[in-house]
Parts: C-alpha cells; structure tokens; sequence
C-alpha cells in the first residue's frame, strides 16, 4: 500500500492507493485524506480486469515523462501501469508482459478499414484472439510482488507465481527490449521483491521456498546472488531506510528477522512478531530511525523499537499495539512524507489509519529523534521558494483549513460548514 502526495488540491492532503473487491468487480481506488480534518474519502476509482495481488508507485512513464503512476500486479501475467492523475482512464498507460493481443489488434485495424470504405467485415475465427499466447519474456503466472527502483527511476521489478524475478524498462514498453533481466533463483513461488533505497543495482527476494536472497541486477549469470534461510515462507521484506545495510524479513510462522547484507551470513536479530496467524507485513519509518511496523491476519499492528536490538540478543522492544477494526491485515504502511501516520488494509475492504501523534507514550519514546520539526507537527511541506509570512503563504494555510475559510476570503457570505460538505461530495 504504497502512500503518495496528490496533486489535485493545496490542502493538506494525502493520496492513498488500496484494492477493494466485490463480488463483481475489483477496482483500484484513490483516496484523499484531509489531516486537519480528518475526512477521508473516495476521490476516483479505476476498474481491474482481473483481482489485484500487489502495487507500486512510480513517477516515471513509457515515454520517460514524469507523472503519477501505480504498477498493478493481477492474477493475470501482464502488469498494467495506470495514470493515477486521470481520473475516467479506460486502459493503462502500458502493460508488460501479458497476453499477446497483437493479431486482434491487427484484426480490428483492418475491419475498421473495411466498415470505413463500405467493405463486409471480416469473421473473427474462433481461438484467433491473440497470436498464440503471451507477449515474449512476459511472467507465465499471477504476478505477487513489484517494486519501482527509486534510483533508476524507469526500472521495475516483478515476483512471480512461476518462480521467476524479472526486471523491466518502462521507457521500453512495446518493444523487444522491455524486460532487461529474468532471474531464476527461486524454486517456488515468488512473494516480494524490493529495491535497496539507494543502490539502484540491489535487489531483495523473498520467496515460498524460504529463502530471502540478495540479487545484483547487473548480473544474470547466476555468480551475484547470495542466499539466507527463512524459518517459513516469506511473507514481505524491508530494507532500514536509516542503516541501509539491515535487511529484514517476515515470515508465515509469525517471525521477523533483520540481516546484515554486508555478511548476510548471521543474523541480527529474530523474534516473534505475532504469535496466531504470521506476520503479514513490515514497514519501517522513513522519518523516525528505529520506528518499525508490522501487521498480522490477527488483526492487529504492532509497533516496534528496532534501535535497541542488534547488540548482543536485545530484539526489538515492543512500543504498542492496536487493533484497527477492518479485519486481518494484509498491508501495513508508514506515510512517507509524515512519520506520525500509519494506514493498515484488511479483509474488510477498508482502510484504516492510525495517528500516532496523539499517542503519548510513542510521542515519549520517538518524537525526539524527528530531526524536521515540520514533519514532527504533521504540518505539510513548504513550495520551494516559499518565504514565511508571505501572503501566499497565509493563503494556503487559510485554503488548508477548509472551502469555509476560502469563501471568507473571496468575500463570499456563505457558511464554511455547508462548503466542505459539498467539496465531500464532489470527492465522492
């Protein structure tokens, strides 16, 4: 559950991307959250073809321009790049891999030539939907894990069911050339993958065969990788954005573990996270060093203080716990551009935050190592360029607070309250 800033208004708001399923359908769908005010709601949805398995935010396009855009991985082999800044997009902006849909395509090109000059179409034999199969070097099972390189910002890496790990070019989409990379290194299923934060060539694998390996992209020849034991099927992997070197693992059987992948030959340290259901999930905060998350089908997310473990046998210390109301929880997530904020996704087909800024005996133990105070209040970034006190400034403190302050300003008479209903409704 990748977290971004959205771009569609000059409040305070966050853009949240989750599946929701029904019996009918699966959707992707955007989320806007209001932190003065705590609204959050549906901005805009995008239809799935098929049920969604995982996602991952980038920035860069198939033409190499930069936007807004989320990789989705489906039961299906393809995975579909989708612009989040439209808002009634009917198809994505690419999709790798996939089924090979090149001779319909062709198909249709010629009968709309033909209904152009008054020609009979022509009859779509039975079974000619594609040219056979899927697209060349495409993942020939579901597609369960991606991340986008955060370095080489046109890379993505992909986990499959088929029990390969390939990486692709987005600039190269269409092309013989999109898939730089297959890796073999896994002897079942594939179930996460994540670039190191920035070294652009290093990539983690985890994997149903219990096994967390260390990739060097450059490489395929087999002679880069390098492989730890996991006590269950891997469930999800995070790298410590602080030391970057600590690479930490969680397990089916509940345990999180934290290697040094500069020896990735001994532990640093393991413990059991959740006792009933495994550990789901685990997410470091990118603001706060030693702030560790992690959730469990036990519909629990815990927090955890990863600072104290690694001398010796210290473990992590445990920091608090909650319940979060929706469910198991498959997806735990720190905001990036805040570190007091946490969403969790469950089996309820919701999405729940927790803000942990109103949490005393958190605030006792972590505030004092957020070195931005703006982050630490929660309070939203300054443009660049912005200047303290400009009337500018006040502006867009005054458009944060609600469509009722912005009236005022305009010199409209009508009530705030009634404004900021009508702008949750136009969101929905």
């Amino acid at each position: 559950m990748p977290w971004s800033r959205t771009h569609l208004t000059p409040c305070t708001t966050l853009l949240i991307s989750t599946f929701i399923k029904s019996q009918d359908f699966a959707s992707l769908e955007c989320l806007v959250y209001e932190q003065k005010t705590g609204n959050l709601f549906v901005h805009h949805d995008i239809p799935l073809p098929s049920y969604p398995l995982c996602l991952t935010h980038g920035d860069i396009n198939s033409d190499g321009e930069a936007g807004n855009y989320i990789a989705v991985g489906t039961f299906s082999p393809g995975i579909e790049i989708w612009n989040l800044d439209v808002l009634s997009a009917l198809e994505p902006v690419c999709i790798l891999g996939g089924e090979d849909t090149s001779a319909a395509d062709e198909l249709m090109r010629i009968n709309m030539k033909r209904s152009a000059s008054g020609q009979k179409l022509k009859k779509k034999k039975a079974g000619s939907g594609g040219s056979g199969g899927l697209r060349p070097n495409s993942h020939k099972d579901a597609v369960m894990a991606l991340s986008w390189n955060k370095v080489h910002r046109q890379v993505l890496a992909s986990g499959s069911a088929d029990k390969t790990v390939k990486v692709w070019d987005i600039t190269q989409a269409g092309t013989a050339n999109v898939c730089a990379a297959t890796f073999t290194h896994h002897t079942d299923k594939v179930q996460s993958v994540m670039w190191h934060p920035s070294e652009g060539t290093i990539l983690a694998t985890g994997g149903f065969d219990r096994k967390l390996s260390l990739v060097d992209a450059r490489s395929n020849d087999g002679k880069n990788f390098r492989h730890a034991n996991l006590p269950a099927d891997c469930e999800a992997i995070a790298w410590d954005p602080h030391q970057q070197q600590y690479l930490s693992a969680a397990s089916e059987d509940g345990t999180v573990t934290c290697w040094d992948v500069r020896k990735f030959d001994k532990k640093v340290w393991s413990f059991v996270a959740h006792e009933f259901g495994g550990c789901s999930d685990i997410s470091y905060n990118s603001h706060v060093p030693g702030m560790l998350a992690t959730c469990a089908i036990d519909k629990t997310v815990k927090l955890w203080d990863a600072s104290v473990a690694g001398s010796g046998d210290a473990i992590p210390h445990p920091c608090g716990s909650r319940e979060m109301g929706v469910g198991k929880l498959y997806s735990a997530s720190f905001y990036p551009s805040a570190p007091w904020l946490l969403a969790c996704g469950g089996a309820g087909n919701q999405l729940s935050l927790w803000d942990l800024s109103s949490e005393g005996p958190i605030q006792r133990r972590f505030a004092d190592r957020v070195s931005d105070k703006s982050a630490q209040l929660n309070e939203p970034e300054e443009e660049a360029g912005a200047e303290s006190g400009t009337k500018e400034q006040d502006f867009e403190a005054m458009m944060s607070a609600g469509d009722a302050v912005a009236e005022k300003v305009k010199g409209s008479k009508k009530k705030g309250g009634k404004g900021k209903k009508k702008a949750h409704r136009r969101g929905r």
